[in-house]
């Protein structure tokens, strides 16, 4: 055998065996990275939501009864999914929007036979109204840190709805508009204090925001014809995510708070983001389907990543914690369910 021939048959067999080795990992590649848990709904109803997660995999978002009304509710593995309840006397209509790290739930409960809402914070099983601004109507906890301390908006005595704080105490601080504008809300808020929301201005458009203590409010940069704007989500890094026009964006934590757009899914036309993670991990939708974003990986499409013949179809993913797991609302067996999906370990 010639040197040319034992080297040629060496490069045969090493890429027989590469072959092997590829067709044999090739199934693993496109394997699970979450297990899903259905989060179920309450007696007779057939449609819930989860709305957010905490770092120890507790869930809270709302759920419908028989009779289509909905309360807010709260999950976790021990638990399973407890009834909030609303404002007494007894309402209709409770929605939790957010969880810190204790399990304090930030949300609204209509108080008036839906026509009126007000902020609500639920801890230790006890409800707690949070009021308005002086002469308000209508309030609404959107967001809330491990300090107690809950983002939302309220309307009051001659003014629109206005981006609020309530302190760990239940006081409440107007945080105004953009220069021009008449109506804002606040929409997360994350463990310094700093709040993101949307606000109109002087130009008639939807700008997003951020908010601080030192800077107040602050309008963040759109996409090039990226009107309207929301900035929805905050984590403890001071990066923002939220949409600009069509598509999900990513405000960074630099001096410009710089805009990067982050695409949709392949053959959607749009997507939003509504929450970002300290890993950086972004969740949204994108026509339609829930989408997990990273810097590695892009914008992937959650229901390729998760076990092809558990007969869930996830359309939104609204919240993820620092342990990758992410809350929404898919479709099981022809119903709406919240669902919590956890990394599995590759």
């Amino acid at each position: 055998m010639t040197t040319n021939q034992t080297t040629s048959q060496r490069y045969t067999s090493w890429t027989l065996a590469l072959l092997i080795f590829v067709s044999i990992l090739a199934p693993f590649a496109a394997a699970q990275k979450y297990s899903i848990t259905d989060l179920g709904t309450f007696p007779g109803g057939s449609i819930s939501q989860g709305q957010a997660v905490n770092i120890l995999g507790q869930v809270t978002g709302y759920a419908r009864f028989a009779n289509y009304n909905a309360h807010g509710f709260f999950w976790s593995e021990t638990t399973g999914l407890l009834d909030l309840g609303s404002i007494p006397p007894l309402t209709n209509f409770s929605v939790g929007q957010a969880i810190n790290s204790f399990g304090d739930v930030a949300g609204y409960s209509d108080y008036n036979e839906l026509e009126s809402s007000h902020a609500v914070v639920w801890n230790e099983g006890t409800i707690h109204d949070l009021g308005t601004l002086p002469g308000g109507t209508i309030s609404q906890a959107n967001g809330i840190n491990d300090l107690g301390v809950v983002a939302g908006f309220s309307n009051g005595t001659g003014i629109s709805p206005h981006a609020v704080l309530w302190n760990k105490h239940g006081k409440m601080q107007d945080l105004g508009t953009l220069p021009g504008g008449y109506y804002s809300q606040g929409l997360a808020i994350n463990l310094e204090g700093e709040v993101a929301g949307f606000s109109n201005g002087r130009d008639g458009n939807w700008h997003g925001f951020v908010w601080n203590g030192g800077a107040g409010m602050q309008e963040l940069p759109i996409l090039p014809r990226g009107y309207p704007v929301s900035a929805n989500g905050i984590n403890d890094l001071g990066e923002v995510v939220g949409g600009s026009g069509s598509y999900a964006v990513l405000w960074h934590n630099d001096a410009g708070h710089s805009v990067e757009n982050l695409g949709a899914l392949p053959g959607a036309s749009w997507s939003t983001a509504f929450a970002i993670n300290n890993a950086g991990q972004v969740v949204g939708w994108s026509g339609g389907t829930a989408f997990i974003w990273s810097r590695r990986h892009g914008m992937q499409d959650l229901n390729q990543l998760i076990p092809s013949d558990c007969g869930w179809t996830l359309g939104m993913a609204t919240s993820i914690n620092v342990l990758g797991q992410i809350t929404g609302e898919g479709t099981i067996g022809g119903e709406q369910h919240a669902f919590l999906l956890t990394p599995v370990s590759q």
